[in-house]
């Protein structure tokens, strides 16, 4: 199983750096259970989203405001029908070309080729040359910060 949920991963990493829905979306089951750790407003596909369609429009929303500049996963770990990736992704705006980097930790889980379950976490957001214009708060959508302890990303 191990070899087959790595090709189907392999397939996935491919149809992101290009931008293809059509793959993406025989790929993810229809009621496939996301969650991505990340600011909304940096990632529009970070968040909580409830099947294929509204992952794919998150994804959509990522690919209409910014271009991948570089995405790169120099860890892949797979067992059974369970994988975890390390990934370093570096997006270009596209109003501004700006580029921001992130790494990513993420864990999914497949059944019958496709991803049924996906946690990402984002972790050093920032623009590639350290600065932002201004503050960004972190959340995921749908889950408004409550406590004081949240963290802020800082621009400029």
């Amino acid at each position: 199983m191990g070899e087959a949920v790595r090709a189907v991963i392999d397939d996935i990493i491919d149809a992101f750096r290009c931008g293809d829905h059509a793959r993406l979306a025989d790929r993810y089951d229809d009621d496939l259970d996301w969650l991505l750790h990340a600011p909304v407003a940096m990632l529009p596909s970070a968040g909580v989203r409830r099947g294929k369609n509204a992952v794919l429009a998150g994804l959509l929303g990522l690919y209409r405001d910014f271009r991948i500049f570089s995405y790169k996963v120099p860890l892949i770990m797979v067992e059974g029908d369970r994988a975890a990736m390390i990934s370093d992704l570096e997006l270009m705006e596209r109003a501004s070309g700006r580029v921001i980097a992130s790494h990513v930790a993420s864990f999914q889980r497949f059944r019958g080729g496709k991803m049924i379950e996906y946690r990402g976490f984002s972790g050093q957001f920032g623009a590639a040359d350290g600065s932002f214009d201004d503050e960004l708060d972190v959340w995921s959508a749908g889950s408004p910060p409550t406590s004081p302890w949240l963290p802020k990303v800082q621009r400029g």
